[in-house]
């Protein structure tokens, strides 16, 4: 836009605009709001009670107090529309330190699909690059009270800080709107969907990208490894939300190592018994990583009773395969050949012994002299 002066000479203007951050309705607590986990609970309770998937953003602050929250999205039954700058926005105008990431699952089934996990890892890239890490992401189901924390349960890594996206990776979700799904996308999800890609013109190299990424995603999900332990090695347990797991123990690989066992855990229907049923095997991604647990000695209490604390570290699955198959590569250990005499070696040997023994023991006959004739 432009005005004339009184000399008659043009001004061109830019606008100024400015961004605020408006408060919606408030949700209450019982207890002080001064915690992650008092937040999840509170955020729990809501995203409960929706006939639709919602997924919500909350903000912490530099002390991981709570500082608001967001609704990014409300969608149908089983799906919801989520973009990746719009999950950001709000942490961003907060000045918010890192952000939690939940959504529902009305039908009360809490597991993760794959569009669920993409979708979280993405979010932890680009909460790489705006320096506002993503810290969870909690599934919330119905009014049964289920939950289902990504972080604990293993299945996606918040804890690098390396970036491992390209910027078209990581805005894929929002760029050709793929569809935020906790369940299997029904006909209305699929209808938003196709409308708003109607609407959208994507660009050739966006569709170039991924039809890359498509063929890796391909090529990734066919290259696997399978990973073979003993029966012993596997303990199964059920988590809060009622999930079976199976927690397995790596043993040592020097004998000599006498510190508690590392340890990793798989969903127990990714677990199968092999066809003689002496064993365990697990097919897991070949270029995934896995978490695996190690006790550490930190001290002892005032008893002299050694203080273990676990630690957590990201392990390729390649290595995790060496790790816990490391005794089919164990040397044995050097044994002194020993002569194997057969039984009737042994038998016709004993029989000389005793006949040798009989024989030193038997007393000597007494020779009769020969006597001259008597004269």
């Amino acid at each position: 836009m432009s005005e004339t002066t009184e000399t008659g000479t043009k001004r061109y203007k830019l606008k100024e605009v400015c961004i605020r951050l408006a408060e919606g309705h408030p949700l209450y607590s019982d207890v002080p709001l001064s915690s992650p986990t008092a937040a999840l609970d509170v955020m729990r309770r809501e995203l409960s009670q929706y006939d639709r998937e919602v997924l919500c953003v909350v903000n912490l602050n530099n002390k991981l107090k709570p500082i608001n929250f967001n609704i990014v999205s409300m969608g149908s039954i089983n799906g919801s529309i989520a973009a990746i700058p719009n999950i950001l926005k709000s942490g961003i105008l907060s000045n918010a330190y890192g952000f939690l990431l939940l959504h529902n699952h009305p039908s009360g089934d809490v597991t993760p699909s794959k569009e669920d996990i993409q979708t979280t890892r993405r979010c932890i890239e680009a909460g790489k690059i705006m320096d506002i890490p993503c810290l969870d992401h909690v599934i919330v189901g119905g009014s049964n009270g289920s939950f289902l924390s990504l972080r604990e349960s293993g299945m996606v890594d918040f804890t690098s800080d390396k970036i491992s996206m390209t910027a078209e990776q990581i805005l894929r979700v929002s760029e050709n709107k793929t569809m935020y799904v906790g369940e299997k996308a029904g006909k209305g999800a699929s209808e938003m969907a196709d409308e708003i890609k109607r609407d959208v013109q994507v660009p050739d190299f966006v569709q170039e990208a991924e039809a890359m990424l498509a063929k890796e995603d391909a090529v990734q999900k066919r290259d696997e490894v399978t990973i073979k332990f003993g029966k012993g090695l596997a303990e199964p347990f059920t988590s809060k939300d009622g999930k079976e797991f199976m927690r397995i123990m790596i043993p040592n690989q020097d004998p000599a190592d006498k510190t508690p066992w590392a340890s990793f855990v798989l969903p127990a229907k990714a677990v199968h018994e092999n066809q003689y049923g002496k064993g365990l095997w697990a097919k897991i991604p070949a270029d995934g990583t896995t978490v695996v647990t190690k006790p550490n000695l930190i001290g002892q209490d005032e008893a002299g009773k050694n203080i273990w604390e676990d630690v957590k570290t990201q392990v390729p699955n390649r290595d995790l395969k060496t790790m816990v198959e490391a005794y089919k590569t164990r040397e044995p250990k050097a044994k002194e050949a020993q002569h194997r005499a057969s039984a009737r070696d042994q038998l016709n040997a004993l029989v000389k012994e005793t006949a040798v023994k009989v024989a030193a023991d038997k007393p000597k006959a007494k020779t009769k002299s020969k006597k001259g004739p008597e004269l």
